[in-house]
């Protein structure tokens, strides 16, 4: 078998399915920045520094959907989900910066009315305690609100009743950590499903 052979070892970036994914997403504006902040972010954070170059409205779109991340500096950063490479901590990161990033994950979703009490923040410490990672909370933020949607859709003339706390997501977590070997194409049907259910359930309302 022929071995493939790279034209040029630095300067490139690994595209898999999600950055497909994001290409059917992102408007082509968005699409663009979110490939030019792949090229030139941080391999191992994903991070960018905040840069005038930026189209803000691309910018919102990109964060809008998920895709990226919108520091409190003004930097970018590429969801967990649509970063190839698996994410270090920054120097001086910690569990704060974990309880940071689960709060912001939260606010995602349409159907979370999280207000991120102290309780909330606790029980983040504690998932951080146990060595959860970001990259898990997101799934089970997805495999948790594609159930809460489903449920809501379902019932379309009780009152919706949002997430409103972090122990929604208890159970799930835990489902989510037992499994560490689940294929990656299974969390790709996760989210796809989130989205659609996502869809589906604010279109239901505006029509309601």
């Amino acid at each position: 078998m022929m071995r493939l052979v790279l034209k040029q070892s630095t300067g490139w970036f690994a595209a898999g399915w999600a950055f497909s994914e994001a290409m059917e997403l992102l408007s082509d504006p968005a699409f663009k920045l979110f490939v030019w902040v792949c090229l030139n972010a941080e391999r191992q954070t994903g991070r960018l520094e905040r840069s005038a170059c930026y189209d803000p409205a691309a910018f919102a779109e990109l964060v809008e959907r998920g895709v990226c991340v919108r520091g409190d500096d003004g930097a970018i950063e590429a969801a967990d989900r649509y970063w190839p490479y698996e994410k270090q901590q920054r120097p001086g990161a910690g569990p704060q910066e974990f309880v940071e990033g689960v709060r912001k994950l939260l606010a995602v979703p349409a159907c979370v009315g999280c207000r991120f009490t102290p309780a909330d923040e606790k029980l983040a410490r504690g998932l951080s305690e146990r060595g959860v990672t970001l990259p898990q909370v997101e799934r089970e933020i997805w495999l948790g609100c594609m159930r809460k949607y489903t449920t809501l859709l379902n019932h379309a003339k009780a009152p919706a009743m949002p997430i409103a706390s972090l122990q929604y997501s208890a159970a799930v977590i835990d489902e989510v950590v037992s499994q560490p070997n689940t294929p990656e194409s299974y969390w790709a049907y996760v989210h796809r499903q989130f989205r659609t259910l996502e869809q589906c359930w604010m279109a239901s309302r505006v029509a309601g």
